[in-house]
């Protein structure tokens, strides 16, 4: 994907809107220009009012049509990455009845975010960090004791760290694992888009059943 976009944003959203979802925007050059971490949707979408021109990762399923089972793209998602031994949860409308982020995408779609735009992709952290940062090897943070996912964490953290500029008046959430956890995960999405600019990447699906963004691996 080759376009000229000034901000990469990364959005790990709440699935069920009870709970912070997490907003970072990098500029050119990775460095961290803004982090938002609310349960209130204004909140949530203002830091792309702020910084226009952007496009837009999100870490969750942004459409969902099915009743069971996988969603297209996951399905198609899964026939490239199986062999890797990454999955995915099936997400459907029987599981999720109400699901935020089909919300949240209709608040980004009033302010010019849309898969028809090209500006906004549903992306997938674990593939990201597989592909990245971990020899096209499945990375288990969200797995073990609390002791164990901080450790994991905290390496996540120094490895994003070496590709973007988080200046020192960003206070990183580290007062729980799951606070901690959602902003590496932002950071993570805004990655996941800015790199898809410059290397080869793959998208599954399409604009009217969503549209999956992953970097390819090499």
């Amino acid at each position: 994907m080759k376009r000229d976009f000034d901000f990469f944003s990364g959005i790990d959203p709440s699935w069920t809107g009870k709970y912070p979802t997490a907003v970072a925007v990098l500029g050119r050059g990775l460095h961290l220009v803004d982090f938002v971490y609310s349960e209130k949707i204004d909140e949530i979408v203002e830091p792309l009012r702020r910084y226009p021109n952007a496009i837009v990762g999100v870490d969750a399923p942004l459409i969902i049509t099915n009743e069971s089972g996988h969603r297209p793209n996951e399905r198609e998602f899964l026939k490239h990455f199986a062999r890797f031994g990454l999955s995915l949860y099936p997400v459907n409308k029987k599981r999720y009845p109400l699901f935020f982020p089909e919300l949240l995408y209709e608040r980004l779609k009033e302010i010019g975010y849309s898969f028809k735009s090209g500006n906004v992709f549903e992306v997938y952290p674990h593939a990201t960090i597989m592909v990245l940062f971990n020899d096209t090897r499945v990375f288990h943070y969200k797995r073990g004791r609390t002791k164990e996912r901080l450790e994991k964490l905290r390496w996540l953290e120094a490895r994003i760290r070496e590709l973007v500029d988080i200046p020192s008046h960003f206070i990183v959430p580290k007062n729980g694992v799951k606070a901690y956890e959602d902003f590496l995960d932002s950071l993570i999405c805004a990655l996941t888009v800015a790199f898809s600019t410059e290397r080869a990447c793959l998208t599954f699906g399409d604009e009217k059943s969503g549209l999956m963004l992953v970097l390819k691996p090499s």
